[in-house]
């Protein structure tokens, strides 16, 4: 990935240099997404069809698919998707559209929708749920520490370092409702470290 990220839908106070350490330094050498071809997506499309419809249905279906891929609609089509990974400042071409589509233009609730499964693991010395909240509060603001620090290790493969740029949106960061779509808003990291905790409909 050569540059960051284009958000359109983010509003933040927060410097650009704030992304540092070992965390990010591998950000620059990340290759981009790449655009795969028309004739690949074409065929997982009609694949993705066969558990859903009738054996009529499908084969009418992969006739209609067949005969898009050879018109001109198609090659434009995809010669401006190309066009899109291809621009200056774009490190790629499907975040904006992923994020606005599957997240933030989503009307029903994220959990379980879109995040169906969390875990934590059981820790035994917790037996009252004041101890339990306390122990996640410590251990997220130990995690936050090193991400702000920028001492956190990427998540990798088994050969390379994943995108780390997510992590710009784990703390000092909420969700603003609008209409199409819902905004980001983050916020610096030094001089906003205020955590509220509910009780019984109580805020401190």
């Amino acid at each position: 990935m050569a540059s960051k990220p284009q958000t359109h839908n983010v509003m933040s106070t927060r410097e650009i240099d704030e992304e540092h350490g070992a965390l990010f330094a591998q950000q620059e050498q990340l290759p981009k997404l790449p655009v795969p071809d028309l004739e690949s997506t074409l065929q997982k499309y009609v694949e993705s069809l066969k558990p859903v419809l009738s054996e009529s249905e499908y084969k009418h279906s992969a006739h209609v698919v067949a005969e898009f891929g050879r018109s001109a609609q198609a090659q434009e089509l995809q010669r401006r998707l190309k066009a899109r990974a291809a621009e200056p400042g774009r490190a790629s071409w499907l975040e904006e559209w992923w994020n606005d589509l599957s997240y933030m233009g989503y009307r029903d609730p994220v959990i379980p929708f879109v995040s169906y499964h969390y875990s934590y693991n059981d820790d035994p010395r917790c037996t009252r749920a004041t101890q339990r909240a306390a122990k996640l509060i410590s251990g997220a603001i130990a995690f936050r520490a090193r991400v702000v620090d920028g001492s956190l290790e990427p998540d990798t493969t088994r050969t390379s370092a994943l995108c780390s740029h997510s992590y710009n949106y784990m703390f000092n960061a909420c969700r603003i409702p609008a209409e199409p779509s819902d905004k980001f808003r983050t916020v610096a990291y030094h001089g906003n470290e205020t955590i509220v905790v509910v009780r019984n409909s109580r805020f401190f």
